[in-house]
Protein backbone atom coordinates (compact mmCIF):
# COMPACT_ATOMS: atom_id res chain seq x y z
CA UNK A 1 0.00 0.00 0.00
CA UNK A 2 1.41 3.34 -1.03
CA UNK A 3 1.57 6.29 1.36
CA UNK A 4 -0.97 8.88 0.41
CA UNK A 5 -0.32 12.49 1.37
CA UNK A 6 -2.29 13.50 4.43
CA UNK A 7 -3.06 9.95 5.44
CA UNK A 8 -0.89 9.73 8.56
CA UNK A 9 0.80 13.09 8.94
CA UNK A 10 -2.04 14.81 10.85
CA UNK A 11 -1.72 17.97 8.78
CA UNK A 12 2.00 18.51 9.43
CA UNK A 13 4.38 18.86 6.60
CA UNK A 14 8.00 17.76 6.97
CA UNK A 15 9.35 21.05 5.63
CA UNK A 16 7.72 23.07 8.44
CA UNK A 17 10.17 23.73 11.26
CA UNK A 18 8.93 23.65 14.82
CA UNK A 19 10.63 26.26 17.01
CA UNK A 20 13.10 24.75 19.44
CA UNK A 21 12.05 25.72 22.93
CA UNK A 22 14.81 23.95 24.88
CA UNK A 23 16.98 27.07 25.07
CA UNK A 24 13.96 29.16 26.06
CA UNK A 25 13.12 26.78 28.91
CA UNK A 26 16.74 26.81 30.09
CA UNK A 27 16.76 30.62 30.01
CA UNK A 28 13.65 30.67 32.17
CA UNK A 29 15.12 28.11 34.61
CA UNK A 30 18.42 30.02 34.82
CA UNK A 31 16.55 33.28 35.40
CA UNK A 32 14.45 31.77 38.18
CA UNK A 33 17.59 30.29 39.74
CA UNK A 34 19.31 33.68 39.67
CA UNK A 35 16.22 35.31 41.13
CA UNK A 36 15.44 32.83 43.91
CA UNK A 37 18.65 31.10 45.07
CA UNK A 38 20.90 33.44 47.08
CA UNK A 39 24.38 32.35 45.96
CA UNK A 40 26.38 35.52 45.39
CA UNK A 41 28.68 35.19 42.37
CA UNK A 42 27.08 32.05 40.90
CA UNK A 43 23.76 33.87 40.42
CA UNK A 44 25.40 36.52 38.26
CA UNK A 45 27.02 33.91 36.02
CA UNK A 46 23.81 31.88 35.73
CA UNK A 47 21.78 35.03 35.06
CA UNK A 48 24.09 36.14 32.25
CA UNK A 49 23.91 32.63 30.76
CA UNK A 50 20.11 32.87 30.94
CA UNK A 51 20.17 36.20 29.11
CA UNK A 52 22.35 34.68 26.39
CA UNK A 53 20.09 31.62 26.06
CA UNK A 54 16.94 33.77 25.99
CA UNK A 55 18.38 36.03 23.30
CA UNK A 56 19.50 33.07 21.21
CA UNK A 57 16.12 31.37 21.59
CA UNK A 58 14.32 34.53 20.49
CA UNK A 59 16.50 34.67 17.38
CA UNK A 60 15.57 31.07 16.54
CA UNK A 61 11.86 31.86 16.81
CA UNK A 62 10.90 30.37 20.18
CA UNK A 63 8.50 33.26 20.87
CA UNK A 64 6.91 34.11 24.20
CA UNK A 65 8.73 31.53 26.27
CA UNK A 66 12.07 32.91 25.10
CA UNK A 67 10.95 36.45 25.93
CA UNK A 68 9.87 35.35 29.41
CA UNK A 69 13.23 33.64 29.93
CA UNK A 70 15.07 36.73 28.75
CA UNK A 71 13.11 39.08 31.03
CA UNK A 72 13.31 36.84 34.10
CA UNK A 73 17.05 36.30 33.52
CA UNK A 74 17.63 40.05 33.21
CA UNK A 75 15.72 40.75 36.42
CA UNK A 76 17.47 37.86 38.17
CA UNK A 77 20.86 39.16 37.05
CA UNK A 78 20.13 42.65 38.36
CA UNK A 79 18.99 41.24 41.71
CA UNK A 80 22.03 38.94 41.82
CA UNK A 81 24.43 41.81 41.12
CA UNK A 82 22.92 43.94 43.87
CA UNK A 83 22.97 40.95 46.26
CA UNK A 84 26.61 40.21 45.39
CA UNK A 85 27.64 43.82 45.93
CA UNK A 86 25.81 43.86 49.27
CA UNK A 87 27.41 40.60 50.44
CA UNK A 88 30.91 41.82 49.65
CA UNK A 89 30.25 45.17 51.35
CA UNK A 90 30.58 47.34 48.25
CA UNK A 91 27.15 48.89 48.70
Amino acid sequence: MDHQPGMFDQGRRPEEKQPKTGMAVMALVFGLFALIVPVAVVDVIVGVAGIFLGWTARQSGAGGLATAGLVVSAIGTMVAISFTLTVFGII
